[in-house]
């Protein structure tokens, strides 16, 4: 009769144990098997189960169920779940930084007539990162790139936000990765008598960890690195800014020049 409890209890305690490991989704589309060991406000700390790693994510770039889950087991284990630590000055904690590095390599291919004033040329960005981190991993980031341009008639004005990608960035340390942007065809007339079209600006690259934290921000011209707020709250592409990324709502986007 002994026996035959034990084997009961056995069947009760081994779904129990197997409760905390559960297949997170993020809002990207990947999956991760892990288990929760601490919630700290919006961030929650996984133990991935295939490397035993630990590592902390923002639940916002979860779908709804797991958020959902993650607020039962932080109503359940209020041991284990706090609200974010304030600094003295009453602001969050400093993010650490991470050894991140990109190297970018802009392509550009000539669509037109090489003896004719209308020119077409072809612009793509390789962005080239790099985790030189020894043991951490970079699971679970964002990319977010924009290509820029300017109206041929206004070559010190407004900006042009052709194309803004997000993409996902998971490298193992001392590992690398490389996101070619999606190609845009700028149209532009080099005759100084009939100016016209767009010509290419350069880029913005800016890499988020999990948690939001920004990690990297690459630019070229190098000062657009220093809008990197202003350029986090742009809507979809393409769309007119001003030099300090500021929304041109009621100024056109030509159009008729930029395809993709």
């Amino acid at each position: 009769m002994r026996s035959v409890r034990l084997l009961v209890l056995s069947f009760l305690i081994a779904p129990m144990a197997l409760a905390d490991t559960r297949v997170f989704v993020s809002l990207a589309g990947s999956l991760m098997e892990a288990e929760i060991t601490a919630v700290s406000g919006d961030n929650v700390t996984l133990k991935r189960s295939s490397d035993q790693q630990t590592l902390t994510i923002n639940r916002k770039t979860l779908c709804k169920e797991d958020s959902t889950y993650i607020a039962t087991w932080a109503a359940q284990h209020p041991d284990l779940a706090t609200a974010p630590a304030p600094t003295a000055a009453g602001t969050s904690a400093p993010v650490q930084k991470y050894r991140l590095v990109c190297q970018t390599l802009p392509a550009k291919s000539n669509r037109g007539p090489p003896d004719s004033d209308h020119r077409v040329f072809e612009y793509t960005y390789n962005f080239n990162l790099s985790n030189q981190e020894v043991g951490r991993d970079l699971q679970n980031a964002r990319g977010l790139a924009f290509t820029l341009g300017k109206n041929v008639l206004d070559p010190n004005g407004d900006l042009i936000v052709l194309q803004k990608e997000e993409f996902d960035i998971n490298i193992r340390p001392q590992s690398k990765m490389v996101h070619t942007t999606q190609p845009v065809r700028l149209t532009y007339s080099q005759d100084p008598d009939y100016p016209y079209g767009v010509k290419s600006y350069g880029y913005v690259l800016i890499v988020r960890d999990a948690a939001g934290n920004v990690l990297l921000v690459e630019a070229s011209p190098d000062a657009s690195a220093k809008f990197t707020k202003e350029i986090l709250a742009l809507p979809d592409a393409p769309c007119m800014v001003d030099r300090d990324f500021k929304l041109k709502s009621k100024t056109d986007v030509p159009l008729g020049y930029i395809s993709f």
